[in-house]
Parts: C-alpha cells; sequence; structure tokens
C-alpha cells in the first residue's frame, strides 16, 4: 500500500464555522488602529505572500517570545522567523526567549522586550491566558504583538490584548482528523486524544473540534484526552505506555508526536489508526511498520511551523502602517492519509 498526498482541502474543513466572535481593530483602539490585517479572513496556503512588501525602510526590531523550546517544532518554527526576518534589511535586531514552560519567565521575558522597545513581538502563548495582561501592556506600550497557532476558540480581546492573531483553524482541524477517524474505524472503537502543555489554547481549540464529531458518533469511545504531554515525544511515549497497561483495546490515536507509536512497538501491541501532524519521523514509521501492523492507518495535516512567517508579516504591515490583507485563519489539508 501507498502512502498517498491528499492536496485538496476536504470539503468538510472548508466548510467548518469559525466560531469565534470576532471583534475588528476598529472595535478597540490603539496605536495601529489604522490598518486593516484581515483578521477574519480564511485562506489556505496558496494564499501566503512575499515579506519584501511589508519590510518598510525604517529600522525595526522584532522577537518571538516561545512559551517553550525544547522540541523539534519549537526549533524549526525559531529558524523559520530567523529565516523570515533576515529577508528585510532594515531589521536591525532578532531577538529569540525561551519561556521554558514557565508563565512567569514568558511574561517577564516580553516585559522585558519591553524595556528594550521592541517593534514587533511574535508571542506562541503555551500558557494561554497567563500571558493576555503583559500582551496588553507591550500593545499598549505601541508594539505590535501578534500570538499565533492560537486555534480559532475564543482567546482574550483581539485589539485591545493583543493586536491581532494568526492561527490555523484548530476547531476545524479537530474535526477533520475526528472525521477521518470515525470513517477509518467504521464508525465503532475507542481512542485516545493527547495535546499538548496544560492550557494551551490549540489544543482546546481542537478540543472544541473533536468532541462534536465524538459526540454524534457514539461508537466512538474517547478513553482519554486531551492528555497532557506539552508535545514532548518521551512524555507522550510515557503516557501511551501507561494507558496500554490499562486498556485493552485501543483502536485510533490524535497526537502531533511519534510518542505514541513507540509505546506501541515497545509494547508488542498492534499500532492504531494515527492523526496528528506530518512529521518525517512519523511517515518512516509508518513505512517500516504498516505492513506488519495492518491497523496502523495514517493521515496528518501540515505541521505549520511557517505560520510564525506570516506572524510576522502581520507585525511589520502594522509598524508600517501598512494594511495586510493575507489570511489570518488558515484551513489547513490533509498532506498524507494512507486510506
Amino acid at each position: 500500500m501507498a502512502l498517498t498526498i491528499n492536496l485538496i482541502r476536504g470539503a468538510a474543513a472548508a466548510a467548518l464555522a469559525w466560531q469565534m466572535a470576532a471583534i475588528t481593530p476598529a472595535a478597540a483602539q490603539n496605536k495601529f488602529s489604522g490598518v486593516d490585517l484581515a483578521p477574519d479572513k480564511r485562506g489556505g496556503i496558496e494564499d501566503m505572500q512575499d515579506i519584501s512588501k511589508y519590510c518598510g525602510t525604517k529600522d525595526i526590531k522584532v522577537a518571538y517570545a516561545d512559551g517553550w523550546g525544547g522540541n523539534y517544532w519549537r526549533q524549526i518554527t525559531r529558524a523559520e522567523f530567523e529565516d523570515e526576518a533576515s529577508k528585510c534589511p532594515n531589521i536591525k535586531e532578532v531577538r529569540y526567549t525561551d519561556g521554558e514552560f514557565k508563565a512567569e519567565k514568558q511574561i517577564a521575558d516580553i516585559r522585558g522586550l519591553i524595556a528594550q522597545k521592541f517593534d514587533v513581538i511574535v508571542v506562541f502563548a503555551d500558557t494561554g491566558v497567563a500571558q493576555l495582561k503583559v500582551m496588553r501592556q507591550a500593545l499598549d506600550a505601541g508594539i505590535a504583538v501578534v500570538p499565533f497557532t492560537t486555534g480559532d476558540a475564543p482567546f482574550g480581546e483581539l485589539g485591545k490584548d493583543y493586536l491581532t492573531r494568526v492561527t490555523e483553524t484548530q476547531i476545524g482541524l479537530g474535526k477533520m482528523l475526528a472525521e477521518w477517524m470515525v470513517k477509518t474505524l467504521d464508525g465503532k472503537g475507542n481512542v485516545i486524544v493527547q495535546g499538548g502543555t496544560p492550557g494551551n489554547p490549540m489544543t482546546a481549540s481542537q478540543a472544541v473540534g473533536w468532541r462534536e464529531v465524538f459526540a454524534a458518533n457514539p461508537g466512538i469511545n474517547v478513553l482519554e484526552g486531551p492528555v497532557d504531554t506539552n508535545w514532548d515525544p518521551a512524555l507522550a511515549q510515557k503516557v501511551t505506555a501507561a494507558a496500554i497497561a490499562k486498556y485493552d483495546q485501543i483502536d485510533g490515536i490524535m497526537a502531533e508526536t511519534t510518542g505514541p507509536i513507540r509505546a506501541f512497538l515497545a509494547a508488542g501491541r498492534p499500532i492504531p489508526a494515527w492523526a496528528g501532524q506530518d512529521l518525517n519521523e512519523l511517515s518512516c514509521l509508518w513505512q517500516d511498520n504498516h505492513e506488519a501492523n495492518p491497523t496502523f492507518k495514517l493521515a496528518t495535516a501540515s505541521a505549520h511551523t511557517w505560520l510564525v512567517r506570516l506572524a510576522l508579516r502581520k507585525g511589520l504591515a502594522a509598524v508600517n502602517g501598512m494594511d495586510n490583507d493575507e489570511p489570518s485563519l488558515i484551513d489547513l489539508p490533509f498532506s498524507e492519509d494512507s486510506t
């Protein structure tokens, strides 16, 4: 069986309603209220633009305030941010901070960036609403604050707590992956859903989507989820090993690391259907193990590390008094589908 690449966004994903009450920049006054950053616009990867039109000419300092930088996804995302910033010769300083999974550390990091008068701060808000106050302080200080990958469930007040945000439509993604799981399991089976850091808005948004789908399919039994894993493959493997010991039958996993697969291999149990984000290691594990594990069906969506580039472009546009008409809500298609 060949692993097929599906480049067409599923009709179900495209039709999903965005459930956040949108607030336009004009509704909450700040230094950047005169620019239009298209906060409600939906689109896809094909709608992304070149940064050169948003660089401007004045000297600019930009920063990426990460909640945690300890896994491969964060390292790639940091590299994407730094690469995108390097394309603007007038960006004179690029700063990265690591919150180390501590809300107070990330808050202190952002306060430091405020004091040093950075122009743009892109934020990955691992601890969710705990970061809203300091982001609001930065916006009030005239800094373009753009959180990304927040999910499309309500997160603070756009234009007041932060300038704008860019995100994959996580509610839609949760629905899309759950619908695939229902179809793959013929509407019946035991499923475990793994999340990321405790309280992060991305996992919370996905949960809105998959809960709706599974609630409409009573043959699907969610054994656990969303289970906190910090998006750490080692921790994900550990919690999966505990679940394997606890449950006789696990038919599906929704996760964003390869930890669960390694747990099933270590336990000598059949690998179940798997839905999540695309990873090179995951594709290799599927190639190496699917023939011996016919239940190991695979579906993935883009890992979207490139969204940090879009967040930077939105921030630069605001600082330079420019509109940015790129979509802020990104529908992700399937990257892989082995069925």
